[in-house]
């Protein structure tokens, strides 16, 4: 049985790897470029320390890719532990990758050869599989900058909801040396530049802010359910074109609420690889597993409605609060209920 994996990211390589320690070879296709100095498209690199034990299954460990600790950080005005850390994502994919058979150019999806399965891991491209049921999108900006003190008080990481005119956030990620990635993403945003001139200019007074490089991306916030089909069957003459799978932000294996995607491909990945080639299994077990994302889409969905006066319900609140203690984010229950609707304007301002 012949495998390609196209897209060389975060679901693509850690698949690749987990199915080579099966004896499973796959030919890994890459034609990732984003136009940065990092070729990759905006993310923080931001992960929880969970990650570990995902990286230790192929070998590797974590230290080796942690940038700095996130374990205080803000979020609205609240201060919380955290598990969170920065880790460099080119190192951890240019390891993930070595080894493996990788071809730096992308597969031709009108040809892809005489592959019998291709994994379609190429993200918010879905190069291979048909279009989700029903999409959903978060546009971002982000800005590597170098950050200096005027004072004594450094910069903390941050998530910001209240700055952000519709359901969205600002994030300030630090990666060590003085410098941080401080990006906005928002549904139906359009005015991420203006948003990160105002941050820099009403703290001007503060830091000193001295741009590295940016980036824009566009990250599926769709949640799996309705990122279906996950799957396309071998079709053409006696079954000649190659059966389709999606794996990782293909499917939408992103957190709704927040963007977070890099351990959730990691564990979408790891569901694909333990239940090969049981593709019915495999999406049954995506499902249960995601099935908290369809809820947070169900709620961004709810906040998005045109004419909609009311804020958030419970439920919705309590979806917020537990987006943060599955990550691992300790906030005061009552606070947090109170608070965690400034992610958009629905909601009132502590």
């Amino acid at each position: 049985m012949r495998i390609a994996i196209a897209g060389a990211g975060i679901a693509g390589t850690y698949l690749s790897r987990l199915l080579a320690k099966r004896g499973i070879e796959t030919d890994l296709y890459d034609g990732r470029d984003q136009g940065t100095p990092c070729r990759y498209r905006s993310c923080g690199w931001g992960a929880p320390s969970g990650i570990g034990h995902y990286l230790a299954a192929v070998d590797l460990d974590l230290e080796g890719y942690l940038m700095d600790s996130m374990s205080s950080m803000e979020f609205d005005g609240l201060i919380a532990s955290t598990p969170l850390c920065t880790i460099n994502k080119p190192r951890l994919l240019r390891d993930l990758a070595s080894g493996l058979t990788l071809h730096h150019h992308p597969l031709d999806r009108h040809e892809p050869g005489d592959y019998d399965i291709i994994v379609d891991a190429t993200g918010i491209c879905r190069a291979f599989l048909s279009p989700c049921r029903s999409d959903l999108v978060l546009p971002t900006l982000q800005h590597r900058v170098k950050v200096e003190p005027v004072g004594d008080a450094p910069l903390i990481a941050g998530v910001y909801g209240n700055r952000i005119p519709g359901l969205g956030y600002l994030w300030i990620f630090p990666l060590g040396n003085g410098e941080y990635h401080i990006g906005v993403g928002g549904i139906r945003l359009d005015q991420h530049e203006r948003i990160l001139e105002q941050y820099y200019e009403s703290n001007a007074h503060r830091y000193t802010f001295t741009p590295v490089c940016s980036c824009r991306g566009i990250v599926r916030v769709a949640s799996p359910y309705y990122s279906q089909p996950f799957s396309l069957p071998q079709g053409g003459k006696e079954g000649t074109s190659p059966r389709i799978i999606g794996v990782g932000e293909s499917i939408g294996t992103v957190a709704p609420f927040t963007g977070e995607g890099i351990i959730y491909s990691l564990e979408c990945a790891r569901i694909l690889a333990a239940c090969w080639p049981d593709q019915d299994r495999y999406e049954r077990t995506v499902l249960a597993q995601f099935a908290w994302m369809r809820r947070e889409r169900e709620t961004l969905e709810y906040l998005l409605l045109e004419g909609k006066e009311t804020g958030p319900r419970l439920k919705d609140r309590w979806r917020f609060y537990l987006n943060a203690r599955r990550s691992g984010i300790r906030l005061p229950l009552a606070e947090a209920f109170r608070r965690m609707g400034s992610l958009s304007r629905w909601v009132e301002n502590p």
